[in-house]
């Protein structure tokens, strides 16, 4: 349980500690930051040195924060156990998808499927923010009303957030930093480093042709919208 997300702190935390970017921290402060609770399961995936500045010197939990927490922590159990369960019902799944025969409710299944991966998700996460505040540890947000983005890079950057800015990090740039040693045109690393990056964040969710389909359909989103910005930037 929760075995990707310790593996994202604990890449994080050696690749900088390789490079020489890890702050000093005790054994005490890395194994709370690896195994904290609210996050093990589903994020958000926080950074080390973020993190253990509040943990050092937590403040007292104010008013504020104490209506903080029961907003997020209720607003996060409605939309995963009211909304995203009851989009569940008639969400697209195997066994719906072969008994829907009109093209209206293909859609209609389509887009419950798409919210109650959104409700659900987004609700653990106001959860899981809610109960860190409790403990005085303020984790980042992870959604920013995606879905009502303008096109598919600003949703990338507002869906799963920490999981973007960490592939982000430690596989885009890194990638393009390598191949920008080479003689390829710079649309040619793009396109090598987007489609590889999305492909595998498709591989990370599970090991299937699916998730390369996955992959592959949304990093040839990502390079088209950005090949298109570039050329209608000049007109």
């Amino acid at each position: 349980l929760g075995f990707s997300y310790l593996a994202f702190r604990l890449i994080h935390t050696i690749r900088d500690r390789q490079t020489g970017r890890l702050p000093a921290v005790t054994l005490d402060e890395y194994v709370t930051y690896v195994v904290f609770f609210p996050a093990l399961s589903a994020g958000p995936i926080d950074r080390i040195e973020r993190f253990v500045p509040e943990l050092r010197q937590p403040l007292p939990l104010t008013k504020d924060d104490w209506l903080f927490v029961i907003q997020r922590v209720f607003f996060g159990l409605f939309k995963k156990f009211v909304i995203a369960d009851t989009l569940a019902i008639s969400a697209l799944n195997d066994s719906l998808a072969q008994r829907v025969h009109s093209t209206g409710w293909m859609w209609i299944v389509v887009y419950a499927y798409a919210f109650q991966i959104f409700f659900d998700f987004s609700g653990y996460t106001d959860i899981a923010i809610g109960m860190a505040r409790l403990m005085v540890i303020r984790l980042p947000e992870n959604f920013s009303a995606p879905y009502l983005k303008a096109n598919i890079t600003q949703f990338w950057n507002n869906w799963h957030i920490t999981l973007t800015q960490w592939f982000r990090a430690y596989a885009f740039n890194p990638l393009a930093r390598s191949l920008r040693r080479t003689k390829l045109p710079v649309w040619a690393i793009l396109a090598v480093t987007q489609i590889g990056v999305m492909i595998l964040i498709g591989l990370w969710h599970g090991l299937a042709w699916s998730f390369v389909l996955w992959g592959l359909w949304h990093g040839l989103g990502l390079f088209i919208h950005n090949r298109w910005g570039e050329w209608s930037r000049t007109r």
